[in-house]
């Protein structure tokens, strides 16, 4: 997990679109705690939790998927189908308590960015399923969803920071195992 830290921060330097995705988990992050502190952050079973916590995943899976990964004009509805999936399961888990919301936050880890390459949904959630339960980083990804998890309930600065760091560890995990940055080490400014 150290390793994709550090080469995801070093990325955010050198790669323009991860730098801007960056400021943007960062904004929404800034945006979704001034709305929790107007309805009560720690209401899990409020409506308010559930809509807020909705419009955060939704938005940042889709920016995610948007911006991140080389996509076709064809897989667009994949990718907002998979956004709303992936925060409504998100947000149904921490609005059913916290730890059916880390169980489909691990599950669906690498989704918003799978969704953006693959066509069919049995693909994205099989590879997905593979890259989180069956490769050799599976303890990596736990820990990373570990973090990003813990540091969420940080009164004030959690949804600000654990979305860069959601940021930061989903993009350069997945361009480890998917053997990218070794293709692209000498490429600087590509995504």
């Amino acid at each position: 997990m150290i390793e994709s830290f550090v080469k995801g921060f070093r990325e955010i330097v050198q790669n323009t679109k991860l730098a801007v995705i960056s400021v943007m988990a960062l904004v929404l992050g800034f945006v979704t705690e001034v709305l929790y502190i107007f309805a009560g952050k720690y209401d899990f079973l409020s409506f308010d939790f559930f809509v807020i916590k909705l419009f955060e995943e939704v938005l940042l899976a889709l920016l995610m998927g948007l911006l991140l990964v080389p996509r076709r004009r064809e897989n667009l509805l994949s990718l907002l189908v998979f956004s709303a999936f992936y925060g409504l399961t998100v947000s149904a888990g921490f609005s059913l308590f916290v730890l059916p919301g880390f169980v489909a936050f691990m599950f669906l880890f690498f989704v918003p960015l799978l969704s953006a390459k693959d066509e069919s949904p049995s693909s994205v959630l099989e590879k997905n399923y593979r890259m989180v339960f069956k490769g050799e980083k599976t303890v990596d990804v736990f820990l990373a969803a570990a973090v990003v998890f813990i540091v969420w309930f940080i009164p004030y600065l959690g949804s600000i920071i654990s979305n860069l760091l959601r940021v930061v560890l989903v993009y350069s995990m997945y361009r480890i195992m998917e053997g990218s940055y070794e293709k692209t080490e000498s490429d600087t400014g590509s995504a």
